[in-house]
């Protein structure tokens, strides 16, 4: 009898809190975490944001890039100073030109996830496989390519590249 009177007397609390995630994409991270809190006793909970961690290392690793190929090298000084130039410019300019491309697609899905609205994602996985998808965007991520989703009917997040998208429509 003592038992069901202390469960009655029960709260309910409320609590605040920063959690670290590690994980290899912040799309990834915010995955684990919501499996983490699905999974757990946890009645309700609200995601309000996402921080990116990771972009102090990414600087030292520039900088370390930087360091490695500003040191002279005997056998070829001049080929190791316009090399790493020219690759770079390349690269930068394949992922301006695809950034440009999706930028729209980008600008529209992090409306959708501001508005917390219901899209449905129509998916193609390997070997052709189309899934159909009513889901809300948890995360865009334009550097990765990234796209985390919460599915409304199945309560599972996914996290999707942008090419492996072939429609959305809004509800």
């Amino acid at each position: 009898m003592e038992k069901t009177q202390a469960n009655k007397d029960n709260g309910k609390y409320l609590f605040n809190v920063d959690i670290l995630v590690e994980s290899d994409t912040n799309g990834r991270a915010l995955e684990k975490l919501l499996h983490i809190l699905n999974s757990a006793d946890i009645q309700d909970y609200l995601v309000k944001e996402g921080i990116q961690l990771g972009q102090r290392i990414q600087t030292i690793m520039r900088e370390s890039i930087g360091k490695q190929s500003a040191l002279p090298n005997i056998d070829s000084v001049p080929r190791s100073e316009t090399k790493p130039e020219a690759s770079i410019s390349k690269t930068t300019k394949k992922i301006s030109i695809s950034e440009a491309a999706h930028q729209p697609i980008w600008e529209q899905f992090q409306g959708f996830k501001e508005r917390n609205s219901l899209i449905r994602l129509t998916i193609v996985k390997a070997m052709g496989i189309k899934l159909s998808i009513p889901c809300r965007i948890l995360n865009v991520d334009q550097d990765n390519g990234n796209v985390s989703v919460y599915h409304v009917d199945e309560r599972q997040v996914y996290l999707f590249k942008i090419n492996e998208i072939d429609d959305y429509s809004a509800s």
